[in-house]
């Protein structure tokens, strides 16, 4: 069975359609309370953190997590990738170097395609990782709405010590 763990975890959708496929959560990390609440009724069993900066997270075999999108949805203001909530990227890269997942699933607008994403395909290169993405409509799958989102999985055979 592999391992999961959540980063950005929100309420949990990923992380649910995640166990519900056969894997196991091994913690999430959140920093809205409310989100946490719903997070620790549903998996209460599960680690909880609440500041991507200072966790200590073990390793997991795949990484899930839609960074904050504010700097970059259309609806917001636009600044990209450094902007100062979408700039979080910048942490899940770190944990992504420092854990080596076998596997990683980054989740966001897709505006993201003109306001960074070659900053975080650059990100995942540098620390060997290759990549493939997708974007998908909310409607593609029964929504009343587009709701455009573009999923990446990104991944590596490195088997040697972290960089």
């Amino acid at each position: 069975m592999y391992t999961v763990g959540s980063l950005f975890s929100g309420i949990g959708g990923l992380d649910l359609g995640f166990e519900r496929a056969g894997f196991e959560i091994k913690w999430q990390c959140e920093i809205d309370p409310f989100c946490q609440n719903v997070l620790r009724k549903h998996w209460p069993e599960i680690p909880c953190h609440t500041d991507i900066k200072c966790a200590t997270l073990e390793p997991v075999d795949v990484l899930i997590g839609g960074f904050p999108c504010q700097d970059i949805s259309n609806a917001g203001k636009t600044r990209g990738i450094h902007g100062e909530k979408s700039q979080l990227w910048f942490e899940m890269l770190r944990i992504i170097r420092l854990l080596r997942p076998r596997f990683i699933l980054v989740e966001n607008v897709s505006a993201l395609l003109n306001r960074g994403f070659g900053t975080i395909l650059g990100g995942l290169a540098e620390i060997g990782y290759d990549a493939e993405w997708t974007v998908l409509s909310a409607a593609t799958v029964g929504a009343p709405h587009l709701r455009k989102r573009i999923c990446l999985v990104a991944y590596s055979d490195y088997k040697g010590e972290p960089i």
